[in-house]
């Protein structure tokens, strides 16, 4: 964590810095609490972790502990922290509760993907996720808390390697040809759907490589073609 702050650009912020475990409700609740007692207040939401865990095959061969902690981390440690930061802070807020909440979901939170990405619990856990923002959109209707969801397609990072168990061969396979996006470009999109007038919601934006048109198209000569 450390070394990761020390990477950020200086600028005029303040950074704070809080690790916890977003799966285990007691340190979620705790943390929210630190972090709305030492540097309040809390404008934006993102929230972006979740991962696939060891994707090499169907749902009924896998270990159901890894099923467990793939929907612990994507679906329950999301709304862990919604609602610790809904209850104990925005919701206090002047004229009845106000702030961004942003879901990073996943093209797959809306494609099925296909057999061979072994992808049963993270579907579930992304469609579950749109789900689950939708409705507390409209439950927000009254508040000036904007619920937006933020839905990548193929991005280069480390969630490929852990998903196929960092066999090397694999993880390089899904980026073969396809100028995958880079997490500055989810980033970015946040960004901008965060910076929008506060009487505007972007209340979805997918974001994809030009390659993927979806998960089941797919150009792997973009590369070579644009060479």
């Amino acid at each position: 964590m450390d070394r990761f702050v020390k990477q950020l650009p200086e600028g005029e912020g303040k950074i704070f810095t809080y690790a916890f475990d977003i799966s285990k409700k007691e340190e979620v609740d705790a943390a929210i609490a630190k972090t709305v007692t030492e540097c309040p207040p809390i404008d934006i939401l993102v929230n972006n972790a979740g991962f696939a865990l060891a994707a090499t095959k169907p749902f009924w061969e896998q270990d159901f502990k890894d099923v467990d902690t793939v929907l612990g981390v994507n679906l329950h440690g999301v709304m862990y922290v919604t609602y610790a930061v809904l209850r104990e802070h925005m919701m206090k807020r002047d004229r009845g509760g106000r702030g961004t909440i942003v879901n990073i979901s996943s093209i797959t939170g809306h494609q099925a993907p296909p057999k061979q990405f072994c992808e049963t619990s993270y579907h579930t856990s992304k469609a579950a996720l749109e789900g689950f923002s939708n409705v507390l959109r409209q439950e927000l209707s009254g508040t000036n808390i904007r619920l937006l969801v933020n839905r990548p397609g193929i991005v280069e990072t480390k969630f490929h390697a852990r998903r196929s168990e960092y066999d090397e061969k694999a993880t390089a396979a899904v980026f073969e040809g396809i100028s995958p996006l880079q997490a500055e470009d989810i980033a970015q999109s946040v960004l901008w759907q965060c910076l929008q007038p506060e009487r505007i919601s972007v209340v979805l934006m997918e974001t994809l490589s030009t390659s993927v048109r979806s998960l089941y198209e797919i150009d792997r000569e973009w590369d070579k073609r644009n060479e």
